[in-house]
């Protein structure tokens, strides 16, 4: 039988973590946003250095499981910064700035490879006149791109961009490896006192499923509003 006196009693904790797992994955999105934007330029343009440079980073991400990325780097990154900050006779104690700073970097440099082929299927997906005939009316190719070029490859975008922001809130849920008390994480330590597992399962599967179903419904209304009318 499921103990609801469990998942009612545990609720609130389980609330508590809400606010970690929302800074963790829009924290993460807002950093990974313009360096994914920039890599998505940089591999359209062709530049063979950096391309090929990009390509191997975008392959490990793609190639190495998530949870060992996780563990590598949340054990390595601090090690190295470390260590440099130690030959350049620095007194800064980089363990000091916490597991969810580390958290921040590792989901960037896990996002950074998918959300910038988001970016660069919607720019492949503006045609190309498009820049043509706004630098025929004195724009630059700056302004081309921010004017005219990212608003139409943002909306032809957000079907994407929906489901790659709820897999991020789901990728989230592996937080816990890190000691980042997120939803997952309060809800496995409740569930640890009384081994009230299934209820703690169940719990966290209906707060993740309103999260998504959310954040889907945004993003309809999002692109609903930026359809262009059809006169």
């Amino acid at each position: 039988m499921i103990d609801s006196g469990f998942i009612i009693k545990t609720l609130p904790q389980v609330l508590s973590g809400l606010p970690a797992t929302f800074r963790l994955v829009f924290i993460s999105i807002v950093i990974s946003t313009p360096l994914a934007l920039l890599v998505a330029i940089v591999n359209m343009r062709s530049e063979r250095i950096a391309s090929k440079i990009l390509g191997i980073y975008i392959s490990f991400v793609r190639s190495v499981p998530v949870i060992i990325i996780i563990y590598l780097f949340y054990h390595l990154l601090p090690l190295v910064l470390q260590n440099a900050l130690n030959s350049m006779g620095s007194q800064l104690n980089i363990y000091k700035l916490g597991d969810e700073f580390f958290g921040y970097i590792i989901f960037t440099i896990m996002s950074i490879p998918t959300l910038s082929e988001v970016f660069r299927s919607g720019l492949v997906s503006v045609d190309r006149l498009q820049m043509e005939a706004s630098k025929s009316i004195g724009m630059t190719p700056f302004q081309a791109y921010i004017h005219v070029v990212l608003p139409q490859a943002v909306r032809n975008s957000l079907p994407v961009l929906c489901t790659f922001v709820t897999t991020q809130v789901k990728m989230s849920s592996l937080a816990f490896s890190m000691s980042i008390y997120d939803i997952t994480g309060k809800a496995k330590m409740a569930a640890s006192a009384t081994f009230d597992f299934i209820e703690c399962y169940l719990l966290i599967f209906i707060m993740y499923l309103i999260i998504n179903i959310s954040i889907e419904q945004i993003f309809k209304y999002w692109e609903k509003r930026m359809k262009p009318e059809v006169f």
